[in-house]
């Protein structure tokens, strides 16, 4: 029940309650009971102590006068809770600002950052420049993914050998350059096909360029290492400084018939051949690997690439979902990669976190895949929330998978996973 007291009067030791008509409803000493009795104005009974009257009631000037002290001393808390925050939240700041700078990604000053920061697109009338850099990719350790869709990064196919990427992915299509031949355009869908954006300005003229001046003798690469196989100065090296006889693969996504792309594919690729810069098959040879691995993947055709049985230079993405199947026609002589998008090998992927069935899966195709000598990639895997991706990428690294499939090259191949996500935020490089 609520109580209502209308005014409070003190002198000396004794209170009274007056109504507004000035008539005194109770007296009493500090050491009574005040009994406030039940009247028509709708006042209750009320039984309190001197103190408790006190708490409730302001009594004449010393009323005043407690009122004001304390209104004063909230407006003190209040500022006082302002500058703790405050406080807490600078410190809280600094402490990010500094994990920040223990987590930033170092640049290296070699030619393939340089060549970022210098990087003019090919046009119609001039290719890309610059195409390679003294120092080109020193101090750059090559990591296991592969540059999904490359040519959607800033500056195509550098800013994956800048990562350290060892694979690079470019959807092709057919269609006419400037002097209405047929040639190879790069796009993830027609609309976006453009002259200028060839497999050629892209990628293959930029690769003959590095590997040239890669193989010359002016390059200073570190020496091959003693196990593999050489015969003078025949075997060329690789893009990686670091590791001369890795092998970059590139990833022709095929997006429209492969018959009708398949030609024109071996045909660009010649000057790669005639350098003996492609890794290749021979039923006598085996796998001979060289500075570029070409796998054909989407809807590129596999009896084209099997249909030579004495020599290949192009190699299938074969679905890793079948490779175990009875009769199955992939194996190393004719596949490199075996992959499938996530959801279809193992299932829809919730909350970034794979169950142990979906984990299971994976390692049993992982498996069979390296039995087989192909190397695994799962594709179409979450890409946000960040720390959801980050969550699957190290997942699949550790269950085997060979190859990760990657949009952001920076944040697979520089990033620490766990702790560049807070909060659902990059707070690396910031």
């Amino acid at each position: 029940m609520k109580y209502h007291i209308l005014h409070i009067d003190f002198e000396g030791s004794n209170c009274s309650f007056d109504d507004s008509d000035g008539e005194i409803l109770s007296s009493f000493e500090s050491s009574d009971q005040i009994l406030l009795p039940k009247s028509k104005r709708g006042f209750s009974y009320i039984n309190m102590s001197f103190k408790k009257a006190k708490r409730f009631g302001c009594f004449s000037t010393e009323g005043r006068h407690r009122r004001w002290q304390c209104q004063r001393t909230w407006v003190w808390l209040a500022l006082a809770s302002c500058y703790i925050t405050c406080f807490v939240i600078i410190i809280w700041l600094s402490l990010i600002l500094l994990v920040v700078k223990r987590l930033r990604i170092p640049s290296l000053n070699n030619g393939l950052h340089r060549i970022l920061q210098e990087y003019k697109a090919p046009t119609v009338e001039d290719p890309a420049s610059p195409l390679w850099l003294d120092d080109f990719s020193a101090g750059i350790i090559p990591v296991q993914c592969n540059s999904h869709n490359d040519y959607q990064q800033t500056v195509p196919l550098y800013q994956g050998l800048a990562a350290g990427c060892i694979s690079t992915e470019a959807d092709i299509w057919l269609g006419k350059n400037r002097n209405n031949y047929d040639d190879l355009l790069v796009g993830h869908n027609s609309r976006s096909l453009g002259q200028t954006r060839t497999l050629r300005s892209l990628y293959l003229d930029p690769l003959e360029a590095i590997l040239a001046k890669q193989n010359s003798p002016s390059a200073g690469l570190a020496a091959l290492p003693s196990y593999l196989p050489t015969s003078g100065n025949d075997v060329p090296v690789g893009v990686y400084s670091m590791v001369p006889n890795m092998s970059l693969v590139l990833l022709l996504d095929f997006k429209m018939d492969g018959d009708l792309i398949w030609q024109t594919v071996t045909d660009q690729l010649k000057p790669l051949r005639d350098n003996k810069w492609l890794t290749y098959w021979t039923p006598t040879s085996g796998i001979v690997q060289r500075p570029v691995t070409i796998v054909a993947s989407g809807v590129a055709p596999f009896a084209s690439i099997t249909a030579n049985s004495s020599y290949r230079e192009i190699f299938y993405d074969a679905p890793i979902t079948k490779i175990s199947e009875q009769g199955s026609p992939y194996n190393r002589n004719n596949s490199c990669y075996a992959s499938a998008s996530l959801g279809s090998a193992v299932g829809s992927v919730k909350f970034g976190s794979l169950t142990k069935e979906q984990k299971s899966k994976v390692e049993d195709q992982v498996q069979k895949a390296n039995e087989m000598g192909l190397k695994s990639r799962y594709w179409d895997t979450p890409s946000w929330p960040v720390g959801w991706r980050n969550r699957i990428w190290e997942a699949l690294v550790g269950l085997g998978a060979n190859v990760l499939n990657v949009d952001d090259v920076t944040a697979a191949t520089g990033w620490d996973w766990q702790m560049c996500v807070v909060g659902g935020l990059n707070i690396c490089n910031i």
